[in-house]
């Protein structure tokens, strides 16, 4: 009997994860979609929808961990566990959220053709994405430090708001450097809270955010370097 009930408390754990899966697929079908109507200055469809879908999935992780810590007897190892996929579940309803925020933006330039920089970063906010996807449904190791994938996200930012205050001193094109601005930042902020996903897999995992020793880092270029 101990045993059964050890094993089905096993499974109901694990399914956490089973439905984490599903909310970052959901999640990256949203980018995938939002960020292909970005880049063609198509108007977006259905994102409220999916968002609305991508919600349900969430309430559903975080309903499901509260009732596994109260009808449980948590062993030591599951609570890292049970909140971590439960952080999970918030940060890419979040992502969610800001797809939909770019999809609006976008209505603002339907003839798209952003700036390269912008585009650079939409592609690598996709790569992180699905990069951390792989690692969630384990096809992949924990190799990549998305920390430093996120400083080209970061990098672009911090230039257009550069090239804003330049921009308005001049009194040059300031509403699209604005503009442009606005789709950096919350490209910016999507790849923070993809970051936070990754690093509560590997603290699920290793009881660490940042991973450890020499490890390989993928420039935006596809180069590979070498990091302490």
């Amino acid at each position: 009997m101990g045993m059964f009930r050890t094993s089905g408390y096993d499974r109901v754990l694990l399914n956490l994860r089973v439905m984490t899966v599903e909310l970052a697929e959901a999640v990256r079908n949203q980018i995938s979609a939002v960020l292909e109507a970005f880049e063609h200055g198509e108007a977006v469809r259905d994102c409220e929808q999916r968002d609305d879908v991508i919600d349900q999935i969430r309430d559903s992780i975080v309903n499901r961990s509260f009732d596994i810590m109260s009808l449980q007897q948590l062993r030591s190892q599951d609570l890292r566990w049970i909140l971590g996929f439960q952080r999970m579940a918030q940060e890419l309803e979040r992502v969610a959220d800001y797809a939909c925020d770019i999809a609006e933006l976008s209505e603002l330039k339907p003839e798209g053709n952003w700036s390269p920089d912008i585009q650079r970063m939409a592609k690598q906010l996709l790569a992180m994405t699905n990069y951390t996807l792989a690692i969630l449904k384990e096809e992949v190791e924990i190799t990549i430090d998305l920390t430093d994938q996120d400083d080209l996200l970061d990098h672009v930012y911090a230039n257009l708001k550069v090239a804003l205050l330049e921009g308005s001193q001049t009194k040059s094109n300031d509403g699209q450097l604005g503009l442009g601005l606005v789709v950096a930042r919350t490209l910016e902020r999507m790849g923070d809270h993809i970051v936070n996903v990754a690093e509560t897999l590997l603290f699920i995992r290793t009881g660490s955010r940042r991973l450890a020793g020499e490890f390989p880092v993928t420039t935006p270029d596809g180069a590979n370097l070498r990091r302490q």
